[in-house]
């Protein structure tokens, strides 16, 4: 039997001269050939004579009357029609791959928001695609993709410099909110500067980011507070307890207001923050069916649900962490 080679470039010199040779045996002359494979009768035969040369055999009889197979081309022939149909069989596999989300999809998503965030749109995409096996890894530090082997992961906010690719989802934004009972008791800020007389309920980094006025630009307030934690939920606690000032996004403490348990700052051109939604992948060109489905789909379904900026693609290596 034929073995493959280890190598690309030596399996297409084995490979050189047996779709001509196939072409020629099914056609019945080089002629009929050359036809079908649109070249020229004296391209095909040099093909099958090198081929032969090259495998120190003889696969044809040519006298001027017919062309017959010798008995080892036949058993060739044999062989090389299998190849040839298992070629077929993987492109064809591959055209289904990419015209269809099949396998795994392996995911990121950030443990803050995301999994309050993400975790509807990756359910409702799996509703979708039944035939799809969906792995989610939630955690609060974002991961290596190459390393880890993760086909895309969701980011928010700014972006460092990577040679990774993202694409724009969309954004949301953050407001201050606290319990009725808490604004009751301390008043409400006015400004950025009046957080200083304020609990703060705040991430381990002590920072809040809010846009300027005109929204071109962003500031960067150092806030204090007696509780801290990298946990949404656990922000949104603090806050519904009545134990100070929150900054989180308005679809996360929506039912909440709604409740009449949290109060959001509102009216304020000072206390607002859109943060931008990523996702973020290793690479953009020949992007499975399955990551460029699930992109689409996070687009229209956050635009729809979560009423986000649309967001643009963007082709050329963008900021990101690895």
């Amino acid at each position: 039997m034929l073995s493959l080679p280890s190598t690309g470039g030596r399996l297409m010199g084995r490979w050189e001269g047996i779709e001509e040779y196939i072409c020629v045996v099914e056609a019945g002359s080089f002629t009929a050939a050359a036809d079908r494979l649109g070249v020229s009768k004296s391209y095909v035969s040099k093909q099958v004579s090198q081929l032969e040369d090259r495998l120190r055999v003889r696969l044809l009889q040519r006298t001027t009357r017919r062309l017959t197979l010798t008995e080892i081309g036949e058993v060739f022939y044999g062989h090389c029609r299998a190849m040839a149909e298992q070629f077929d069989q993987a492109e064809s596999t591959l055209s289904d791959l990419q015209l269809a989300p099949r396998g795994t999809l392996k995911l990121a998503i950030n443990s803050r928001y995301g999994v309050h965030y993400m975790a509807s749109v990756v359910a409702a995409f799996s509703r979708e695609h039944p035939g799809l096996s969906v792995e989610v890894h939630s955690s609060f530090k974002d991961v290596d993709l190459l390393e880890e082997g993760f086909d895309l992961t969701v980011r928010y906010g700014k972006l460092e410099d990577s040679s990774l690719i993202a694409r724009k989802l969309g954004s949301y934004s953050l407001c201050l909110c606290a319990a009725p009972d808490y604004w009751a008791a301390h008043g409400k800020p006015t400004g950025r500067e009046d957080l200083r007389q304020h609990n703060c309920l705040t991430t381990s980094d002590r920072f809040w980011l809010f846009n300027t006025p005109d929204g071109r630009d962003t500031v960067k307030v150092k806030v204090a507070g007696n509780w801290l934690s990298e946990d949404g939920a656990t922000l949104l606690a603090a806050a519904r307890a009545g134990i100070g000032i929150a900054q989180l996004p308005d679809f996360y403490v929506q039912e909440a207001v709604d409740k009449g348990e949290l109060e959001k700052l509102e009216h304020q051109d000072w206390s607002h923050y859109e943060r931008e939604t990523w996702a973020v992948y290793p690479h953009s060109r020949h992007l499975s069916a399955k990551v460029r489905y699930f992109i689409e789909f996070m687009t229209h379904y956050i635009n729809q649900n979560f009423k986000p900026q649309a967001g643009k693609f963007m082709e050329r290596p963008r900021p990101a962490q690895p």
